[in-house]
């Protein structure tokens, strides 16, 4: 019975030397691009939803991934970024910073009395590029 736990233990110890101070877990891997296939197949935007209070901001992502489902490397100068408020197409109740040019914005909704939904919008590539949002709900 000695030998036995002896024996766990430098089983044990060994482990412990091969995989260093890590323990038994893995890391987790940073997102990796895909460097083989870079066409974009679709854009998202995180968070897809979320919910804050007027003045509370919030910061969103837009990553770009291959058919493949792999996320992909983007030119930021193509990246731009919009918001409206779903009850008040006309209404620019909110900052937004940056609007172009950066993979992450900062919305904040401004006006106390425009609670309700908000859509912040990624876009890449102009027009015909690829579009996607994220909903907020706002109180």
């Amino acid at each position: 019975m000695k030998k036995a736990h002896v024996s766990l233990l430098i089983i044990f110890l060994i482990a412990f030397l091969i995989t260093g101070c890590d323990g038994f877990t893995p890391s987790t891997p940073a997102d990796e691009y895909d460097e083989e296939n870079t066409v974009l197949a679709y854009i998202k935007v995180y968070p897809s939803q979320t919910e804050v209070n007027v003045n509370q901001s919030k910061e969103f992502t837009m990553k770009a991934y291959n058919s493949d489902h792999k996320l992909i490397a983007v030119d930021v100068s193509q990246v731009k970024w919009s918001a409206r408020y779903t009850s008040c197409y006309a209404c620019l109740e909110w900052k937004l910073s940056p609007t172009q040019g950066s993979t992450q914005t900062t919305f904040t909704p401004t006006n106390p009395e425009k609670k309700g939904k908000y859509e912040v919008w990624a876009n890449y590539g102009g027009t015909e590029g690829k579009w996607a949002k994220a909903v907020v709900d706002v109180y």
